[in-house]
């Protein structure tokens, strides 16, 4: 889901804001054409835009609010219950992990990893809603923003792209407000790219200093994009559906499947289930179709297997039919929802 902040991010300038901040946040790129450029001393506002490049947005801590070339922001974003004023209309509460299931998300909340333990409870919370079903309520809220979400979901080297310049107070430019240094004020805009080129992932998390076990922690974890998909399909669903229902893949199968199946790419819709009936979320294009049981189990196979020849085996089991049926079913829902514009295998 794009829509973080309660805006459509389409092209007037408060969306286009919108748009920069959740860049600046998640380092997830493409949320605005150009880069984000977060400047912490206003003095080094200049040279920001000298190296912002079209379609990049420049955000200034105590800016010139006169100046239409940046935006000004108001606050803090490295304390925890503070509160940044982004061109004087978009207000964001920042807090750290932690404190996220003891609190009621009033607005827009950037979610943060303050230190080890924040990622900690992270992975703790992803293990358990993958085991159990149960997630953190304030995480599938609108409202929430996870911090770093490009390293999470696996976008590879997001900020390649320099979709966020991060300068600090000292003139250091970052790759994230918790990155590697990439450059310094002054430097030329195509040597801070030839240093961002060749950076892995985790260096937009360089600067913490529990960097390596984090990475571990998602390598342990491959379905973590899964599960952050999983948080934003619980938005489509509205709160006087939400008790009782399943999300199949956390804490249910439907063939019983082990955890060697893995689970679904994240753009491959979602079974729920509540009350003994099934329904198919297509988070892409936020549509809902019910279906039947047979035909979850089938969609559960082949989204987990990838493929309708491995899937026809288990679920023929599970279904108690000759595995040739299976095989003709499976395909039969596989061209069906083909039809609809829907991908099981999730874009593979």
């Amino acid at each position: 889901m794009d829509n973080y902040w309660g805006l459509e991010l389409a092209l007037s300038q408060q969306q286009a804001i919108a748009a920069a901040v959740d860049q600046w946040v998640t380092g997830i790129p493409g949320r605005i054409p150009g880069h984000t450029v977060f400047v912490e001393n206003a003095g080094h506002s200049s040279y920001a835009k000298e190296i912002a490049e079209d379609g990049s947005v420049v955000l200034v801590i105590d800016g010139d609010a006169d100046d239409p070339d940046l935006v000004t922001v108001k606050g803090r974003y490295d304390e925890s219950g503070e509160e940044l004023l982004v061109d004087g209309s978009l207000s964001i509460e920042i807090q750290d992990y932690l404190a996220v299931p003891f609190i009621s998300l009033v607005g827009p909340t950037v979610i943060r990893f303050a230190g080890q333990d924040d990622w900690q409870s992270f992975f703790d919370d992803a293990d358990e809603a993958r085991s159990s079903g149960h997630f953190v309520r304030q995480l599938t809220e609108v409202n929430a923003v996870l911090s770093e979400r490009a390293l999470l979901a696996g976008h590879g080297n997001a900020d390649s792209t320099l979709a966020r310049i991060h300068i600090t107070a000292n003139g250091t430019i970052l790759n994230g407000p918790s990155g590697t240094v990439i450059g310094w004020v002054g430097d030329e805009l195509q040597d801070i790219r030839a240093r961002a080129m060749p950076l892995k992932p985790e260096s937009s998390i360089a600067s913490l200093t529990h960097a390596p076990e984090v990475v571990a922690a998602l390598n342990n974890r491959p379905w973590v994009p899964r599960y952050l998909a999983a948080l934003d399909a619980w938005k489509f669903i509205g709160p006087e559906q939400r008790a009782g229902t399943r999300l199949v893949g956390f804490g249910l199968s439907l063939y019983g499947a082990p955890d060697s199946h893995g689970l679904p790419l994240p753009n491959a819709p979602f079974i729920l289930e509540r009350e003994g009936e099934y329904k198919l979320l297509d988070t892409t294009a936020g549509r809902v179709f019910t279906i039947g049981r047979d035909a979850a189990v089938l969609i559960e196979a082949i989204s987990n297997l990838r493929g309708v020849e491995a899937a026809a085996g288990v679920a023929a089991v599970s279904m108690g039919i000759p595995p040739e049926l299976a095989k003709s079913s499976a395909e039969a829902v596989v061209e069906q929802l083909g039809h609809l514009g829907i991908d099981l295998l999730g874009g593979h």
